[in-house]
């Protein structure tokens, strides 16, 4: 179906970065690699879509077509709006499609119904100048802090596997360890922090009376 094949249209996956710039591929886009991306230098041509929407569906194969079309020059990219609603704010999506090329610190959005291959050709290689464009901020920083936090559950899960079924630990054991490093560490920067300020109060008292 047509919805299958947009799901299936992209060979990257959040996680993987292609270090030879734009390789021809729809390349799957959202939160934690967006930045990334747009940091890199090449334009970036996106559809923001959702995956109820007809009109979304319908430009698959051409979407394809385009990133193929622009290998070595234009990353073109796909987001799933729903998916990414803090991504979708800072775009300034409104309706569904949404396409948007970022340039050079700027997004110019397509504002054109013509949709056919040509068009969006002509849209990411020249055409974005006859269109409204504004500032865009980005973060490469931004991408990684999202990988972070998305990347706890994960360790948390595995940390918490190891810990009982390798340490044999008992739940109410691991949650009384993982509540005692933050306190620990805090303990440890009050003594530190105390240290400090006693050596540095000793040294002007010294001082006074020398």
């Amino acid at each position: 179906s047509s919805s299958s094949s947009s799901s299936s249209s992209s060979s990257v996956n959040h996680h993987e970065y292609d270090a030879h710039g734009p390789d021809g591929e729809v390349v799957d886009l959202g939160e934690v690699n967006f930045d990334e991306y747009v940091g890199r230098g090449a334009p970036v041509l996106v559809k923001v879509y959702a995956e109820w929407c007809k009109h979304c569906r319908a430009m698959t194969t051409t979407w394809n077509e385009v990133a193929r079309e622009l290998e070595g020059e234009v990353y073109v990219g796909k987001i799933d709006g729903p998916k990414n609603r803090l991504l979708v704010k800072r775009i300034g999506v409104k309706g569904y499609p949404t396409i948007a090329l970022f340039k050079q610190g700027k997004l110019y959005e397509y504002e054109s119904s013509d949709r056919s291959f040509e068009a969006l050709v002509a849209f990411a290689r020249k055409d974005h100048r006859k269109f409204k464009s504004r500032s865009f901020f980005h973060a490469v920083w931004f991408s990684k802090v999202l990988r972070g936090l998305y990347a706890i559950p994960e360790v948390g899960g595995k940390a918490h596997a190891y810990l009982h079924e390798d340490l044999k630990l008992s739940n109410v054991a691991i949650l009384f360890l993982t509540l005692s490093v933050p306190v620990s560490a805090g303990m440890i920067a009050i003594f530190v922090a105390d240290m400090v300020i006693v050596r540095h109060v000793l040294k002007e008292t010294r001082q006074m009376y020398s």
